[in-house]
């Protein structure tokens, strides 16, 4: 079985629903909890998100970080790999302009 093109990977997830604005909303707001970032999204469903959160930080580009606390507390941030991958879609953008 032939290994998949890494970059037909890694488009194979930016290309689903959300994904891109989910990390656009991290990077503009930096570390979010999971409510707020789903209040920032808009109509995407708890569920949607969770599972593109789960995806991202399988990609290692979202970080997860649980609290023991009571209520339980979780943060999403980008990773150095996911603020690697803005930058690339900076690039991208002022490629497109030209």
């Amino acid at each position: 079985m032939e290994k998949a093109c890494p970059i037909t990977r890694i488009l194979v997830y930016l290309s689903k629903k959300w994904t891109l604005l989910i990390l656009r909303e991290l990077h503009n707001g930096g570390t979010k909890r999971f409510n707020e970032l789903a209040r920032s999204m808009g109509n995407i469903s708890p569920r949607t998100l969770s599972k593109r959160l789960k995806e991202l930080e399988k990609l290692g580009v979202v970080s997860k970080k649980r609290f023991n606390e009571i209520p339980p507390r979780v943060d999403y941030s980008l990773t150095s790999r996911g603020k690697e991958l803005i930058r690339c879609f900076r690039y991208l953008d002022s490629w497109a302009k030209k």
